[in-house]
């Protein structure tokens, strides 16, 4: 007979944690897309527009998912 194994329940401690290092991943990729899209083309003079709209849109997005998943951290 096959015994299943029956997962731990997961402490808060543990969830916070997880989503917290999500978030900060979640920050790094935000950044990370400013530098390079928004930032460098800044400074170098070689504005490109579309790829300025376009990054400054996956920037917004990306904050505002680490927020959302911030605001789910329990006290």
């Amino acid at each position: 007979m096959v015994e299943r194994h029956i997962p731990l329940p997961v402490s808060k401690a543990a969830r916070n944690e997880r989503r917290k290092a999500f978030a900060t991943t979640l920050n790094a990729v935000a950044v990370s897309v400013f530098v390079y899209a928004i930032l460098q083309p800044v400074m170098s003079g070689r504005l490109d527009l579309a790829s300025l709209g376009g990054a400054l849109a996956a920037f917004i997005v990306l904050q505002g998912v680490l927020h959302y998943i911030l605001k789910q951290v329990e006290d």
